[in-house]
């Protein structure tokens, strides 16, 4: 990797977890087309990641097939008695619509972001006022979210440099919220100025520190094993040859 090497989401969360995580995770994906999410197969995904590919592609074409029966006050669709998730969905949206009915329906979904060094996929764009919005992760419980914080700061910070999301959006992030679909649990919090050029220090910091080449295991490794998709490779890598990783 050089100086400039453009780090997604996905890969900043997985350093935090694991550098040798990250390590794995570029390694692979360094010969493939960046871009947004496109029609492609995730069978060869880990499970935790295929699946809530699933719900977050889904939980939007939900709300966009639905978006005038809301409007209208309709009854709930069939499906959110066969699955409680979209039930869950359903009323998470109605109550939106019912505070705050004039910026209701987000303004962008499943947005792909993009600047010189940073890259995601933002879940959704939520109008707040003319001059400011919010940025909404989806994520499936509160329990599996430990760098929930971090996540939204990235999200927010690339909005802000990013020439994708200000072309499209023209408003500034003042908020940064998630909803959690298994539980229906939501929740959101003011992002500052102060906020965005504080994260942006640590990232560069973070960076810096991926560059080290130290791509030892967190310390407390063993105990993540169990919840990593990665431990069937990284446990049969020889001690030595890691050192030369």
């Amino acid at each position: 990797m050089n100086q400039i090497f453009n780090l997604s989401k996905t890969e900043f969360t997985a350093y935090l977890e694991c550098p040798l995580k990250f390590y794995l995770m570029k390694q692979q994906n360094q010969f493939t087309k960046e871009g947004p999410r496109g029609l492609r197969s995730y069978l060869h995904y880990p499970f935790a990641a295929s699946k809530g590919i699933y719900w977050h592609y889904n939980l939007n074409k939900f709300l966009q097939e639905h978006k005038q029966d809301f409007l209208n006050g309709a009854p709930p669709p069939p499906i959110t008695i066969s699955k409680p998730i979209f039930k869950l969905f359903w009323e998470h949206e109605e109550h939106r619509l019912a505070v705050d009915p004039s910026n209701w329906y987000p303004i962008a979904l499943e947005l792909y972001c993009s600047s010189q060094t940073a890259r995601g996929i933002i879940d959704r764009v939520e109008s707040i006022d003319d001059q400011s919005c919010r940025v909404v992760e989806y994520k499936s419980n509160p329990s599996k979210s430990g760098f929930l914080t971090e996540e939204l700061l990235f999200y927010s910070f690339l909005a802000t440099v990013s020439k994708d999301f200000n072309e499209k959006i023209k408003r500034t992030v003042t908020q940064a919220g998630c909803y959690f679909y298994s539980t229906g649990d939501w929740t959101c919090r003011e992002i500052s100025r102060d906020d965005l050029l504080s994260f942006r220090d640590y990232l560069a910091e973070v960076r810096k520190e991926m560059l080290t080449g130290n791509w030892a295991p967190r310390h407390n490794c063993s105990l993540l094993k169990q919840d990593c998709s990665y431990a069937v490779v990284c446990t049969k890598i020889p001690e030595k040859l890691l050192k030369e990783l």
